[in-house]
């Protein structure tokens, strides 16, 4: 067997594989003889038909089946062994490659277009100007704050004051009974005193309405961190994909999207729809790079400790007996057989150390915004998300190079 490559363009190449008789003789020397011990044919023993009429009936079905097994094999080993960074698929090149005549011909020859992932170098955070929207709470939503929690913390008001409530009974009904007098409490309103306060935000010896208030208002901005978290991260991955420079092999993306499509979107939709797709791969391409530069990594046991903490956490670990533990764990170990599950713990896991990592090596400056204004953001951003659609599943098993998919027939 032999294989070559040959640039096509700054990040294209062609792949030819020649395929001569050594290469599969003998694999199909084999499967003809396991055809001859196995197949029932009318007139003949089981293991006794004639070597010529095997190869007649099925030898061009299993030369096609050998020489296919060979160039895909091939072809993933080749660019594994060449260190090949390529993006999509190999796809095979139709000017080039002949059609295959099994009946004549002993050597084969194939042809595949590749596309190579660009070298690129990620920009630091002076060259970006990254906004960090932050919830401004203010007064007003304190105020609301403090008198839902007075309600809550409340107790309820004497019995000489409680409302009596009755259900009236319509005049034509003909239920004479007298209704049943129900006591409605009248809630009073926790007393806003350092007891209050203190139950509250227990430890935090709250003296003073200012110091409550100023602890009600930090609460709060730490409520709404985890949505604000959400647009920063993607304010970050916006900028990074618009400040990365990064050629891509268009021509060549294009070609696979649509070949791998399977005629779902016609030409012009794919033209139509390419800067958004260009956009969403470059982010793949920007992500695996941190990952990789930067050890960012999710592990089995990150994952368990997830749902141990988060997905069980009504469970007393303090109070475990050996048995109990036991079955503990067999309850996390079918958590983890569930591939849906895991990936998504999976994802979000990688996204928490990705956002851990930016807000330590990115500088961005923050801007108060209202409720309000912050909900109109968000929604903004989430429709971009969606006409981009930047979402794409990390790989659990940690392999970030590009799956190849290599099974569909290329002896046509």
């Amino acid at each position: 067997m032999n294989i070559t490559k040959e640039s096509t363009g700054e990040l294209t190449a062609i792949v030819k594989i020649e395929i001569v008789p050594a290469d599969y003789s003998a694999a199909v020397d084999k499967q003809v003889s396991d055809y001859k011990r196995k197949a029932n044919i009318p007139g003949f023993r089981p293991g006794h038909i004639p070597t010529g009429m095997i190869k007649k009936m099925y030898g061009k079905a299993i030369l096609a089946d050998e020489v296919n097994r060979l160039i895909s094999d091939s072809l993933v080993n080749f660019i594994k062994e060449e260190n090949l960074d390529i993006l999509g698929n190999p796809l095979p090149n139709l000017e080039k490659s002949q059609s295959i005549d099994f009946d004549t011909q002993d050597t084969f020859e194939f042809f595949f277009d590749l596309g190579f992932a660009p070298q690129f170098t990620i920009p630091t955070d002076t060259d970006m100007d990254i906004p960090d929207y932050r919830i401004l709470v203010d007064d007003e939503m304190v105020s609301k704050y403090i008198d839902d929690t007075r309600k809550r913390f409340g107790k309820p008001a004497p019995s000489d004051e409680a409302e009596l409530v009755t259900d009236e009974v319509p005049a034509e009904s003909e239920n004479t009974e007298k209704p049943v007098p129900a006591v409605k409490p009248v809630i009073e309103p926790a007393e806003m005193n350092p007891e209050f306060y203190n139950t509250v935000y227990p430890g935090l010896n709250l003296e003073t309405e200012d110091d409550f208030r100023e602890q009600v208002r930090k609460d709060a901005a730490m409520s709404f961190e985890a949505e604000t978290d959400k647009l920063l991260f993607n304010s970050i991955t916006e900028a990074l994909v618009k400040n990365t420079e990064m050629p891509l092999p268009d021509e060549f993306l294009k070609r696979w999207l649509a070949e791998n499509n399977e005629g779902k979107y016609t030409p012009e939709e794919i033209v139509k729809n390419y800067p958004s797709f260009a956009e969403s791969m470059k982010w793949q391409l920007i992500e695996n790079k941190l990952i990789k530069d930067n050890g960012l990594e999710v592990k089995d046991s990150d994952i368990r400790n997830y749902i141990s903490t988060y997905m069980l956490r009504q469970v007393n670990m303090t109070e475990m007996d050996p048995e109990m533990q036991k079955r503990y764990e067999a309850i996390i170990d079918t958590f983890m057989q569930n591939k849906e599950q895991v990936q998504r713990i999976n994802d979000l896991l990688y996204n928490a150390k990705m956002m851990e990592f930016f807000k330590a090596t990115i500088t961005v400056k923050q801007k108060e915004v209202t409720y309000d204004e912050y909900i109109k953001l968000a929604s903004a951003m989430h429709q971009h998300e969606h006409d981009h659609d930047h979402d794409h599943e990390h790989d659990h098993d940690h392999e970030h190079d590009h799956d190849h998919d290599h099974g569909h027939d290329h002896t046509h």
